[in-house]
Parts: C-alpha cells; structure tokens; sequence
C-alpha cells in the first residue's frame, strides 16, 4: 500500500500533541507499573484469589482504550482498516464463542472486555506519536522511569524489591530482585523487553539514553535469577541480529522458529512424549524445567477434557473450584497462576481452534510483516526492536503465560510489536 496514514493526519495543534503524547507514556506505565507497585510479598494478602480485585485496572484500561480509541478514529483510519486481517478476525471470533462456552461466562466475559480495552490501547502506541523521533523520545522515557524506579526500591526498599526468605510464597527466591514487580519472573521478563527498548533508542539518535537503557535492563535480568528470561534474551538478541539481514525465506524460519521447537519438544513434549522425557533428562538441563513438569502433567489432561472451545479465558487457573475443589489437585498445580505454557494455556482457555487461530494471527502473520519489512530495509532500529519483542515472546511463551494474560506487561509489549510489525509492512512513516 502506498497510503501513509501518520502524513494524512492535519497537523494537530500542540495541546493535542501532547495529549497523544501523555496517553503513550500513561498506556506504557500502567501496563508496566500497575497500581500494585512494590508489593510486600510477605503479606498474608498474596495468598488471595485475584478475582474482584482489578476494578482499577479495568478502569483505568477502559478509560485509556476510549481515548485512543478517539485519535485512532480520528486521524489514523487506514491503519485501524490494516488489522482487519482473517485471521485477526478470525480469532477474535472464536474466543467470543468460547466465551458463550466457558465453564464461567462471567469471568471469560470480563477477561474478554480487558483484553479489547489492551488490544485497543496497543494498536494505538504505534500511531500516537508524531514521528520516528517522538515514538524513541516517548519510550526511551517511559523505560528510564521503570529502570529508575526499580533500581531506587533495590537500594532503597529492598524488603519491597528483593524477594526475602520472608516472602510466604516462595522464599527460596530469596535474593533474586524483582524491582517495582511482584515476581522475579516478570521482572526478568520486562526487562529483557526494555534492554531490546534500549537498543532501538540507542540506534535511534539517543545514544546516552540508550546505553543507559541497554545496560541497566541486562543487569537487572541477571540480577533478577530468572534463568529462562536471561537465556531467552540473549538468543533473542543473537538471533535477531542474525535474522535482520538473512533474505533466504528458509533460512530465516529456521533461525526464528527453532528455539521454539526446542524448547517445546524438551520442555512440554517431555510430557506428551515419554521418549522425550528420557532424552530431555540426558541432556544438561533442569529436567523438571524448574517444577513445570509437575504442572504441564496436571494440566495437559484438563485440556484434553474440553479440546474444542476450552475452559473459558479466565475460567481455569486461579479459581476457587481449583485451589479447593478437586482431589487431583497438588500444591502447586492447585496454586498456581496459569500453566507456565502460554501454548498450553491457550487450548485451556479457548481450546485447539483457539490454538491454531493463535499461531495463524500472532506467529504465522507477524512473522510474514517482519520478513517484509526487513526485505524492504525500510525503518531498520524500529523493526529491530518490534522483532526482537516478538520472538521474545514466542520463546518465552513455550515456559511462561503472556498469551491473553489481561495487562501483563508482557503481553502488552508483545502486542505492540505485532501491531508495530503489521503498520511497517503495510506503511511508511513519518521520519
């Protein structure tokens, strides 16, 4: 297409500048900040179900998915037209008929309303600032803001930023920092995203900020103890590089696509596949890939159960019939947030449809935009950065659950680069 929506908005006067400026930054600090901020793990309040404790959240979502809602209306229609792709579509159907079919139609409604107000307010991140330069000015900022505020609570509240013996959950994590977030695992996982956010400012004229950025956020993933973030990161980082400049279409999937078989043929494959299994424990790894075997057996079984519409999105994990109601429930099957399997998890909450739909819209789809920009030369730091966030994603999905997961700042930085991904092979922007 030859169409540049961000040159056919009228020049927008400077209060509204800054107004799409201010919903970026607001969008980008609530994901990743939430109103939960340092969270005192020691608190018996952990040991509660989230469930009705997320008014602000979806307040605060909604009121944000309005207003970008405006200015994407307003000024940016021919990019809002571009992801109306089948299989975007496609799978936005299907998880409403699985919301008809969820075990708790309440609870999947609710998690579908958040997931529309996400969607909304990602698809907008790309289009609100003015230009290249803003867009690195604006996220280069937000970045700061989180690396500063996670590395003030590691020197200054430790009991609130450093996981302690003291922690009721999990105070074997002891030690490891989790900065402003609740979990060391999302930590990791956050900041291996602002490590790549560090990078595209870097090569995007802010070389100060950037290396700032870059390096801070490496540290902290290492600091962090999460083993799967910081190997994930460095692949990423290495097989990115490597992908930007291979034109052979084999190739390049081979490069992409092959941490993610590994990773599911050892990691879950293990217990689906009995014969993996005994590989996987010959091989120099955590065979229990850090407990998760214990959860992906328990699990795996419950979604064979449903296989078509699923459970329901929200209607499986973290509920009171789980944690109290089953005798095949263990401790940390009972207790846990979600599969550590984003793959798995999907065909739990929307069954294998979902799945399918899933690969087609967030793997297959991006993956043909990222090949088409690369192949263009076209935007180089920005595409780098969107590429990397994506098959971070990928690969950190095959030992976590972002997939769908509400305002996961994960999720939300994956869905931007898959929005990012599909506006750079559709259009030119404003330099």
């Amino acid at each position: 297409m030859t169409a540049r929506p961000t040159e056919q908005r009228e020049e927008a006067g400077l209060g509204e500048r800054e107004l799409r400026a201010a919903l970026f930054c607001a969008i980008l600090l609530v994901a990743w900040i939430t109103f939960k901020p340092f969270s005192d793990l020691a608190s018996p309040d952990t040991l509660e179900l989230a469930d009705g404790r997320d008014v602000e959240l979806y307040a605060a979502f909604g009121l944000m998915a309005a207003a970008s809602a405006f200015f994407v209306w307003r000024s940016d229609r021919a990019g809002l037209a571009s992801l109306a792709t089948p299989f975007n579509l496609a799978l936005a159907g299907w998880i409403a008929v699985t919301c008809v079919a969820s075990a708790d139609p309440t609870t999947s409604l609710k998690r579908v309303v958040m997931q529309i107000c996400a969607a909304v307010c990602c698809l907008a991140l790309f289009l609100l600032p003015r230009d290249r330069a803003e867009l690195a000015r604006l996220v280069g900022l937000v970045a700061l803001v989180i690396v500063g505020l996670s590395y003030f609570g590691v020197l200054f509240l430790p009991e609130l930023s450093i996981h302690q013996a003291t922690d009721i959950g999990e105070p074997q994590l002891a030690g490891d920092w989790r900065g402003l977030f609740g979990h060391k695992n999302i930590s990791s996982a956050v900041f291996s995203i602002l490590s790549f956010v560090g990078l595209f400012v870097l090569r995007a004229g802010r070389p100060t900020e950037g290396w700032l950025i870059f390096v801070l956020s490496l540290v902290f993933v290492f600091a962090s103890g999460g083993k799967s973030s910081t190997a994930i990161c460095l692949t990423t980082i290495l097989l990115s590089f490597v992908a930007a400049r291979v034109r052979n279409g084999a190739l390049w999937w081979m490069i992409v696509v092959t941490p993610l078989a590994l990773l599911t043929v050892f990691g879950l494959g293990s217990v689906v596949f009995p014969q993996m299994k005994a590989l996987a424990a010959a091989l120099p790894l955590d065979a229990s890939f850090t407990g998760r075997i214990d959860i992906w057996t328990f699990a795996v079984p419950k979604a064979l159960e449903k296989p078509i519409f699923g459970h329901g999105l929200g209607a499986f994990w973290n509920t009171a019939e789980l944690r109290f109601g089953g005798d095949d429930t263990n401790v940390w099957a009972g207790n846990a947030a979600h599969a550590h399997n984003g793959y798995l998890d999907a065909v739990l909450a929307v069954g294998l449809p979902g799945l399918v739909l899933l690969i087609a819209a967030l793997i297959v789809q991006p993956a043909g935009d990222a090949r088409r920009v690369l192949a263009r030369g076209d935007e180089p730091a920005l595409a780098l950065m969107f590429l990397q966030i994506w098959m971070f994603g990928l690969y950190l999905n095959a030992l976590e659950t972002i997939y769908f997961d509400r305002a996961n700042p994960s999720w939300i930085a994956f869905l931007f680069a898959v929005f990012g991904l599909r506006y750079l092979a559709e259009f030119k922007i404003r330099r």
